[in-house]
């Protein structure tokens, strides 16, 4: 959001207004951390919370990275 410099939070218009190839990457963070997780957390969460975490800061660090650009 602060990327696109936006306050709506709908996953939807986030998703619409990055560009590629960060779209199909917030895509795969919606559909595994929001749908695929809703109540069915993997048997290794710690190790699955340590592996999502990381790939979503070095989103966010790339993202960062091309705005300042």
């Amino acid at each position: 959001m602060s990327y696109l410099a936006i306050e709506n939070a709908r996953w939807g218009g986030i998703k619409r207004r990055l560009p590629q190839p960060y779209r199909n990457e917030f895509e795969e963070f919606i559909n595994t951390l929001h749908i695929d997780y809703f109540g069915n957390y993997p048997a290794n969460y710690e190790e699955a919370f340590e592996k999502w975490h990381e790939k979503v800061e070095d989103f966010v660090r790339r993202l960062e990275g091309m705005r300042k650009k």
